[in-house]
This record gives C-alpha cells, sequence and structure tokens, in this order.
C-alpha cells in the first residue's frame, strides 16, 4: 500500500506553505463484519486557522491525537456525533488524529407520501459499507469544505470508492489478500464519500474520462450500456455547459435501493438500475448533478437551485428532445396543484431538499418552471451563455440563488437588469402561485379586418403577478393559430388585435409555459389528487375475502403513518355516502361503492364496457391488478382491485410513482407494468370560443402551435 506520510511531513516541513482549506490525507483499515473500520488522519489546515478550533466525529470513534490537545466538547450537533475541541502548539499548522470504531445504523423505513424509502445515516456491514458527510465518519472542520487524499486497507475481493481519481487498486481480485485503494481529489469537496463491497469492476475510458461500473453481481451487457449512456451523456452536457470538473464518472450498485448522486458517482439500487428506462431518464439527472450541486456546490441558507436546474436541463429536456415538452409542463404543475395548498407552499429561497411530494413540487418543480420561464424572457443563447458563466465561476464554491440572479445580471443591459431582479423576486422570493381566468373573448368587424378584445384575471388572492401571458387564437381558414402575448402587471387585463380573418376561438397559455396553479378543468383525475389530498378517506370491502381484507388493511395502515395528511380508515358497512371534500381511496372489487365510482367514470366520459372498465386488449381483468381515478362531484377517488392478496403489498409500494396517471394495470407475481395513461382533458376553461359581433359562437378545435426547437438537440 501506497501511504503518504513522508510526503504529508514534507509539505509541513516547507516554509512559506499556505493552504486555503483543510486538506485530509486519511488511513483507513475496513472491517466490515465487525462494523467497525481504524484510521489515521494526517490534516494540513489552512493558513489563517487560529491555533484552537473545534470539529466533530462520530461518538464511537475515540480520537486521538500526538501533537494536538483534543477535549470532548459535551456538545452534540447529531445524536450520533460528538463536538471535539483542538489546541495546537503556536505556530503549528498541522496534525495527526488517530480514531476507529463502529459505525453501524442499519436502513431504516421513511413513509413520506405513501411511499417507503429506507435511508441510513451510515453503515459498515457484511454487504457494504456506505458512509457520507453525514456518517461522521472524518472530522469535520469549519464548514466543511476540504481536499483529501484517502488510503483504503480492505478485505479481498471488495472494491471501494470516493469521489475524485483512482491511484491505486491492488490485490481487489484475490479473496485471500487484504485490497488496497487510493482515491484523491484535489479541487475543494463539501464532503468525503466512502463506499465499499465485494463489487465486479467494469472500466473504460472515453475521451479521457475514465466510465466505471461497480454491480454487486457480474454483467457485462449491463455495464456497456451504462458505459456508453457515461459517455453520451457527458458529451451533451459538455458541450452545453463546459467542461465535466471529474476524472471518472461511476455508477455504483447499493445494496438497498437509493437514487443518490455523489461528485463524480451515483449509488443506484440493484431494481433502480435494472429498470430498463433508468438509462434515458433518472441516470443523465445523475452525471448532470456533477455540474450543479457536485461541481458547483448549493450555499442552502440561500436556497437549493440545483435539483429545479438539474430537473430542468436533464429530466425535462431528454423530453422536449422528444417532442414532450408540454405535457412534462402539465405534468409538473399538476403536481404542485394537487400536493402543495396555500398552507404548505414555501419560497425557493427555503427550499433544501426533498422530503415530501410537497417539496418535490415545490423545489424540483416550481424551480423547474422557474428556469423555464426564464429561459424564454432571455432567449436560449442568453440563457445558457449565462449558465456557463455561472458553471464557470463557481465551479467548486458554494451558491445560492442570490450568485445565480448576479451572474444573469451581469450579461443584462440596465432596462433588462430591473426587469430581471423583479423575476427573480417574483419568482424566487414569494410563495404561491398566480391562477389564470379567461374572461371573455370578443369580435367586431372594423375597416381593415377585425378587431379581438381578450379579457384575462388573475384569481389568485394576494398581490398581481408580473406575467407575459401566451396567446393563441384561431383564425378562420388558417390552419396556424396566431401568437401573441398580454402583458399582466394588475389583476386584471385586456388585449386588443387587428386581424385580417375572423377569430373564432382563443387559448390562454396553451403550452403550459407559466408557472401558475392549474385550474381543474385543466387537470385529467389522477393519482396524485387522491394521494395529495389533505383530507383522505380509505374505504375497505367487508365481503372480500379474509387474505384481501388483510392485505388491505395492511396498505391503510402503512399509508395512515403520513404525517402530513389526516387519513381515516373505515369499512365500506361504515359508510353512509363518499364524502364531498378531501379524496377517497376504494379499495376491492367487492367494494359496495364501486358501482358509484363507475357511474362517476361514465358521468366523466371516459370509455366503460358491459363488464367494466374498457383500456386495452392487453388487460385481463381476472388475472391483473387495476387502479383507475376520476372526480365524484368535486371529490378524486381511485379504486384499487387485484386478482390476488399476494401482489398488493408489492402494488402499495409502487402506486405512489404512478402519480400522475389516471390508470394503470399491473400484470404477474411481481406486478409488472402492463399499461397507463392520463384521461384526455377535453375542456379547459382557458380555451373560450370568441363571441362575434352578432353573438354567436362557433365551436372549433385549437389551430396548430408552430413546432419549437429544443434548447439542445442530441
Amino acid at each position: 500500500m501506497r501511504w503518504l506520510a513522508a510526503v504529508i511531513f514534507a509539505i509541513f516541513a516547507v516554509p512559506g506553505f499556505a493552504q486555503t482549506l483543510p486538506e485530509h490525507h486519511l488511513r483507513i483499515s475496513l472491517h466490515p463484519e465487525q462494523h467497525r473500520f481504524e484510521a489515521e488522519d494526517r490534516i494540513v489546515l489552512p493558513a489563517d486557522m487560529p491555533s484552537t478550533f473545534y470539529f466533530s466525529l462520530h461518538r464511537n470513534l475515540r480520537p486521538v491525537s500526538p501533537d494536538a490537545e483534543i477535549k470532548a466538547d459535551g456538545e452534540r450537533p447529531e445524536d450520533f456525533t460528538q463536538k471535539y475541541r483542538v489546541t495546537l502548539a503556536k505556530g503549528n499548522k498541522g496534525f495527526t488524529l488517530a480514531y476507529g470504531g463502529e459505525i453501524y445504523h442499519p436502513p431504516r423505513q421513511d413513509v413520506r407520501e405513501a411511499r417507503s424509502f429506507e435511508s441510513t445515516p451510515g453503515i459498515i456491514a457484511a454487504e457494504g459499507t456506505v458512509l457520507t458527510g453525514d456518517s461522521g465518519w472524518y472530522p469535520a472542520i469549519g464548514d466543511g469544505m476540504l481536499t483529501f487524499a484517502l488510503d483504503i486497507d480492505l478485505p479481498g475481493g471488495w472494491h471501494a470508492i470516493s469521489q475524485g481519481k483512482r491511484g491505486g487498486d491492488e490485490s481487489a481480485s484475490n479473496p485471500g489478500a487484504r485490497a488496497h485503494v487510493h482515491w484523491e481529489e484535489k479541487n475543494p469537496q463539501d464532503e468525503i464519500y466512502l463506499i465499499a463491497a465485494p463489487f465486479t469492476e467494469y472500466a473504460r475510458e472515453d475521451n479521457g474520462i475514465e466510465s466505471l461500473v461497480y454491480l454487486r453481481t457480474d454483467d457485462a451487457d449491463l455495464a456497456r450500456r451504462y458505459q456508453d449512456a457515461t459517455a453520451r451523456y457527458i458529451a451533451m452536457y459538455q458541450r452545453l455547459i463546459g467542461p465535466y470538473p471529474y476524472a471518472k464518472f461511476a455508477l455504483v450498485e447499493n445494496f438497498w435501493e437509493t437514487g443518490y448522486g455523489m461528485p463524480s458517482f451515483t449509488l443506484l439500487g440493484s431494481q433502480v438500475i435494472r429498470l430498463p428506462f433508468i438509462i434515458d431518464t433518472s441516470y443523465p439527472h445523475e452525471i448532470l448533478h456533477n455540474w450543479w450541486g457536485n461541481g458547483v456546490y448549493v450555499d442552502y441558507a440561500g436556497g437549493n437551485w440545483s435539483e429545479g436546474l438539474t430537473a430542468y436541463l436533464a429530466d425535462y429536456l431528454l423530453q422536449e428532445q422528444k417532442g414532450s415538452g408540454a405535457e412534462f409542463r402539465r405534468s409538473t404543475l399538476q403536481k404542485y396543484a394537487d400536493f402543495v395548498s396555500a398552507g404548505r407552499d414555501f419560497p425557493l429561497t427555503q427550499f433544501t431538499s426533498r422530503h415530501s411530494a410537497q417539496t418535490e413540487a415545490v423545489g424540483y418543480g416550481k424551480a423547474m418552471m422557474m428556469f423555464h420561464m426564464l429561459r424564454r424572457e432571455l432567449g436560449d443563447d442568453a440563457f445558457m451563455n449565462a449558465l456557463k458563466n455561472f458553471y464557470r465561476d463557481y465551479r467548486f464554491k458554494r451558491a445560492g440563488f442570490a450568485d445565480l440572479e448576479r451572474e444573469f445580471l451581469r450579461l443584462a443591459g440596465p432596462d433588462e437588469g430591473a426587469s430581471l431582479k423583479a423575476f427573480f423576486a417574483q419568482w424566487v422570493q414569494r410563495t404561491g402561485a398566480p391562477q389564470l381566468r379567461l374572461v371573455s373573448a370578443r369580435s367586431r368587424r372594423d375597416k381593415t379586418g377585425y378587431e379581438l378584445s381578450i379579457q384575462v384575471e388573475q384569481a389568485q388572492s394576494g398581490p398581481a403577478y408580473d406575467l407575459d401571458v401566451p396567446i393563441a387564437v384561431t383564425l378562420a381558414g388558417q390552419e396556424a393559430a396566431y401568437a401573441a402575448v398580454l402583458a399582466m402587471k394588475d389583476k386584471q387585463a385586456e388585449l386588443h388585435l387587428s386581424l385580417p380573418a375572423p377569430p373564432l376561438r382563443v387559448d390562454v397559455d396553451p403550452e403550459l409555459d407559466l408557472f401558475r396553479r392549474l385550474d381543474r378543468g385543466e387537470i385529467p383525475p389522477a393519482l396524485s389528487q387522491v394521494f395529495g389530498s389533505e383530507k383522505l378517506l380509505i374505504v375497505l370491502p367487508r365481503n372480500a375475502p379474509k387474505d384481501m381484507r388483510a392485505q388491505f388493511e395492511a396498505i391503510a395502515t402503512s399509508w395512515q403513518r403520513q404525517p402530513s395528511r389526516e387519513t381515516l380508515v373505515k369499512w365500506d358497512d361504515e359508510v353512509g355516502s363518499l364524502p364531498q371534500e378531501g379524496s377517497v381511496w376504494l379499495f376491492g372489487e367487492e367494494n359496495r361503492f364501486r358501482g358509484d365510482f363507475q357511474r362517476a367514470l361514465v358521468a366523466s366520459g371516459e370509455m366503460m364496457s358491459e363488464g367494466g372498465v374498457w383500456l386495452a386488449k392487453e388487460y385481463d381483468r381476472a388475472r391483473d391488478a387495476l387502479v383507475l381515478t376520476t372526480h365524484a362531484g368535486a371529490t378524486p377517488v381511485a379504486w384499487l382491485t387485484a386478482p390476488q392478496a399476494s401482489v398488493l403489498p408489492i402494488l402499495a409500494r409502487k402506486l405512489p410513482h404512478y402519480s400522475k396517471f389516471s390508470y394503470a394495470a399491473f400484470s404477474g407475481a411481481e406486478s409488472a407494468n402492463l399499461i397507463k395513461g392520463v384521461w384526455p382533458v377535453t375542456a379547459s376553461p382557458l380555451g373560450k370560443a370568441v363571441t362575434q359581433q352578432d353573438g354567436s359562437t362557433v365551436e372549433v378545435a385549437r389551430a396548430k402551435l408552430p413546432i419549437r426547437k429544443s434548447l439542445f438537440d442530441r
């Protein structure tokens, strides 16, 4: 093993050497079967570091030092960490820390919005090791920013992964000997990661960047597909934003289901990795985080902009490239409408991380739409130039929304600067969203053609938003819509257009380019409306078979644990009628409210067959599980039925991930998705036939909207 002690002591001996961040030189010996490790950390300190300072460490690790005084401070920032005070001899700018012990926090279930997650602050176990900055496995000094070199001694057959560049991986394939691995990162980092397990490693290089895959079972074809995707997406984002900031990117398979993005690697669960769509959905999102979040770090005191920007340039952009941008925007706005009520909203400056569907709808969804509106206001080139400069100027530094705003203001003139300041204040600092209503659309003939008058109002409580509202006008005899923009600074505004042909129809924000609270008429029934309600009634079928009743009751009890929602569970013979507020889950074929549900479904115009719901020829009612949604009056209602009790626990875990859909069917013992979809929106209240001069109206379909160019074409 290549230890760095001689080099480290040489650094300390150089006169005038100035450090700007703590530099850790760690030697780790890992013993997974005993859940423990031993460590030596030689720390080089910044030149301006005072002789007395503090660090925190896991309380089990008992640090000692031969060249510094270490005392427990008595304060524990977290329940498993201990704060220590360090006193150095005058003029000493480094010290050695030896420590070791057990870190073993098995993953625990966390139920959020009916989804089950497992998480741990850190674990060393026979299945694998996952240690992050939150684990307290190394001494965290000051604000946590650092550089490091890491040497790991671990069992034979194991591999260890950290961020940065690998310097060696010796004896890892020999189960009879200990393995030795070296990682280092000279650029500033905000924490150090250590992942280890008995992996099979696949390595190759693409355009000077190492592409690594670590799998828990041998699968060369899967590794190759991920390496191909790594090369493809890194090349795309380098062209779009700037140079990739690390020496490698690695896909690492975890031993429980996770979806974490770390600097220069991602830690994904075994099932997630093997989902066929992940390579072109979640995977590019994790790669892009190496520019946003793990390249430019988030100053959480100023708000987490990283998730929204990453969602916009990964999840959204990939759909835009397929021509599905408007559908993605609708889904994003629908989540906000379904999960974020006025009392549960908050400004983007307060978003730190996702811990519920509500925080996701704001921190990811609202922020994503903010970037979309900013792009439309500035144009593609100016938008991307500002982001390129932001990346260049803040790479390996922390930044908040205010820093991002300053970068955009640098490229703006005096007039644009004032407008941009107002834009960021409105969308980043303000809580809530505008609500639009098309009041009227009237036409009259004049000497040169037709004059169209359009009245729009903002229906939300509170002050008006400053909006540029897209308007599409369908003209008689013209295939393409006439496009206009209504500038709104007050709650009511009117637009007058002189047109060459009779206007027949007006559509307000037809492609959902504005962040706003959708009208219920713009939203098809979906599972999100049931999961997102603050008040939920779950109705269980008393006459279902015993094993079905038991499973239904277990699901209801699990979903009842969601703390942000009032959930009531009743048997169907305990309920007189479906409520007119909140939302409802109906479980089971035998549920006595099934007929009410199907009548509501028919009334909403969805297709039915004689035996029930018609979806597709692939669906077999006797074999497949089914979930459907509709509205009973104003109440969102979902119905779940399955042919056997054994699939219900699997369905309960899966359904929250299908929240944007109106219906879905699942087949087989593993409940593989068979079909899914969204009921069509047949009549938006923001689309209206124009009232002609004689008072008549003509109902026509909206004319075609122009095809948009993607921000970046693959």
